[in-house]
């Protein structure tokens, strides 16, 4: 009689094994590189064939590089523009074999190549395929999370939310349950209640705004979304802001009423947390009443603005979901417009052309970004086409700053947006379209005009800065499509290496990291510059993605890198500045700071290993009443502890000791040492009861 089949959930092997323990007879994890492989050394063979079982072949299969692969190619719409055209030297360039270099190398992880296994004729990226290719985009999958009223939502395999999973499940792997990799909220979004009408939590109603408080904040809205929404012209952000309340229902337009209310809602939103709830909200609740008033049914140019305005402010309410949908209305009411169509803008005039053609250019900016942090698919994703070739392009020698910063920005998000499609949701991670993309960012950044590039002239301080923040979006922006697009490869390098203390990492590689570390220390400077005023929705979303990555590679490596860690701890204070007025940005910080937790614990056991303790504490001050047993209980040595300790003596030797040079023991206690202060804990230094770790070091 055949056994009765087992249900998945209560198998107790993996379905499918890897090729090696698969031949071996191996109990087999069924993860890229598997325990086993790792353990051996060759995690870099280790692969699944997802073969039937009938027509398996039981020799060794090898496995085709994905450059090579014609189906991986990428499609034609991913090589199309960042906003301008490329010619097809861009478009197929390879990095010279003698002189290419990352796009932002540290040389602190740009270690020669060996020239004994490397020959000297062949690219650095060439000289990593082998051991790139196998794990490229297996890092993070996409999920579903529960939102706030407990519906299943969709995060993309690009998202760092998605990326996040990915190395909470490395962290358990390597040092078992902690606070950062189980937590009620790992499988949850972070959303804020949202403040409507019918809802139990009281509001306050709308303040009336005198004209020069309604200029203020207008005027923070306009700074605060430099290089991601150019929706006004200077005439109509004056009549924004001109009249008081009573007077603009009589002379102003509904629509544009709506259009008002939102844009102060973001200005006080921004401005500080004590303006937030009292200005903030009851001036969107009003735009939304309005905007949902009957605009929807007869479609106009100002039901996009207020849309978008809308979606920019629920990204700063931690409403992605909500700026998400947002979008999407205010891209189907583009379209009826014809705003997306070359036709729509013929036989007008260029003032009427560039205003419409501003505002499609803001929707898409706004609707790339969040799909992009979000994994989705943009909502003008099959749109954008036409115009890109037809009128945008015209744009890029445009003498306007705000018109060539939004441009800039519209083509970085492009090549992110192409990045996302094709590596992450489609899993097409080929090194030729790697190499493609970094091509088409290099080709991005040399055309920023001169004009962008110098510095903005001062102002008084405390003062909104609009060319000071969209210097800063664009930087930032970036650095974000260089982590995403060679993070594959940094993941890749740094879960197939057995010994991670020794990687090398390749160009690629080491560029995701530069990417990380500039990011983060161009939001610190702008920190230092009071530049990051209110709640930036965008920048912390890009910060937090950063420190992942940093966090990340300090787990994995042994080593010390202070750029490195210097940089992560200035992701943490970025996001606890805008913390102050962002929940996201708190629960970001919040998530590096267990990581950083782990971090140390990774630290301190990989110290720890085979470490004899010979001396304990005797009289410890303070800590648990439970430390305070008997001299005798304190030092008995464990059996396995004793075995470990005499094994180690002998097999140093005594000469080592007597010519005062301690074995392993000291030198582990000095890798302890300079382990960094601000990731141990005084708990954890238990052979030095009377001296803090940095009075210890002072008194070296």
């Amino acid at each position: 009689m055949p056994r009765p089949k087992v249900h998945p959930s209560q198998r107790k092997r993996t379905a499918e094994a890897c090729n090696s323990c698969r031949l071996s007879k191996k109990r087999c994890s069924a993860t890229i590189p598997c325990t086993a492989c790792q353990r051996r050394g060759i995690g870099h063979t280790c692969y699944l064939t997802q073969s039937p079982r009938a027509g398996r072949s039981t020799g060794s299969k090898a496995q085709t590089p994905l450059g090579n692969n014609p189906e991986t190619e990428t499609s034609e719409h991913a090589r199309r523009g960042s906003g301008w055209p490329l010619g097809d030297s861009a478009r197929t360039w390879v990095p010279p074999q003698d002189v290419y270099q990352p796009i932002s190398p540290s040389e602190s992880r740009t270690a020669a190549t060996d020239t004994n296994h490397v020959e000297a004729d062949v690219s650095p990226l060439r000289s990593t395929t082998q051991r790139e290719t196998p794990a490229l985009g297996r890092e993070s999958h996409a999920r579903m999370l529960l939102n706030l009223r407990g519906e299943r939502v969709y995060i993309g395999e690009a998202a760092s939310i998605s990326f996040l999973q990915f190395v909470r499940d490395t962290v358990a792997a390597q040092i078992g349950p902690s606070q950062f990799s189980h937590n009620d909220q790992s499988e949850t979004m972070l959303e804020n209640e949202p403040v409507i009408n019918g809802s139990n939590i009281p509001t306050p109603g709308l303040t009336e705004l005198d004209e020069e408080e309604r200029e203020s904040f207008i005027q923070i809205y306009y700074a605060a979304t430099g290089g991601f929404l150019d929706l006004f012209s200077d005439q109509e952000l004056g009549q924004l802001s001109s009249a008081p309340g009573h007077e603009r229902s009589e002379h102003v337009p509904r629509h544009m009423e709506a259009v008002a209310s939102a844009a102060i809602a973001i200005g006080a939103q921004c401005k500080s947390p004590l303006e937030s709830p009292q200005v903030s909200q009851a001036y969107f609740r009003h735009a939304q009443r309005k905007a949902f008033a009957g605009m929807l049914e007869d479609p106009n140019i100002n039901i996009v603005r207020v849309f978008l305005l809308m979606a920019y402010y629920m990204l700063g309410s931690c409403r992605r979901n909500s700026a998400f949908m947002y979008l999407g209305i205010a891209s189907r009411a583009a379209v009826s417009l014809g705003l997306h169509s070359k036709d729509s803008y013929e036989d007008m005039s260029s003032v009427h052309r560039n205003n419409r053609l501003k505002i499609w250019m803001s929707l898409c900016t706004l609707d790339m970004t969040v799909s992009s942090l979000l994994g989705r698919p943009a909502a003008t994703s099959g749109l954008r086409t036409e115009l890109d070739e037809s009128h945008i392009s015209a744009l890029a020698g445009s003498e306007d700053e705000d018109l060539a910063a939004l441009f800039a920005v519209y083509g970085i998000l492009s090549i992110t947006t192409d990045v996302v499609e094709t590596m992450y949701r489609k899993k097409v991670p080929s090194l030729a379209l790697i190499e493609r993309s970094f091509a088409r960012i290099e080709d991005w950044s040399r055309a920023i005009p001169k004009s962008l590039r110098a510095r903005p002239t001062p102002i008084a301080c405390g003062t909104p800065n609009r060319q000071d923040v969209y210097r800063l979006h664009m930087s930032c922006l970036y650095y974000f499509a260089v982590t995403l697009v060679s993070r594959p490869i940094l993941i890749s390098q740094l879960t197939s290496q057995p010994n991670t203390s020794a990687t090398t990492l390749s160009p690629l590689a080491s560029a995701c990291l530069d990417a990380a570390v500039f990011l983060v220390q161009t939001c610190t400077d702008a920190k230092k510059l009071d530049t990051l005023f209110g709640s930036l929705c965008i920048i912390k979303a890009l910060v937090f993605a950063a420190g992942l990555i940093l966090g990340f590679d300090m787990f994995a490596k042994r080593e010390l890198d202070f750029e490195i860690e210097n940089a992560f701890s200035g992701a943490k204070e970025v996001l606890d500045l805008i913390a102050e007025q962002s929940a996201q940005a708190a629960h970001y910080a919040e998530i590096l700071g267990r990581l950083s937790s782990a971090i140390a614990e990774q630290r301190r056991k990989t110290a720890s290993q085979g470490r004899s303790k010979l001396v304990s504490r005797l009289f410890p001050f303070g800590g648990d009443a439970e430390t305070g047993q008997g001299v005798t209980d304190q030092f008995r040595l464990p059996e396995t502890t004793a075995q470990t300790a005499g094994d180690r003596l002998l097999a140093d030797g005594p000469s080592h000791w007597l010519l005062g040079q301690p074995p392993t023991l000291s030198a582990e206690l000095e890798s302890d040492l300079i382990g960094g202060w601000d990731v141990l804990d005084l708990s954890q230094w238990d052979n030095f009861p009377f001296h803090s770790p940095r009075n210890f070091a002072n008194d070296g």
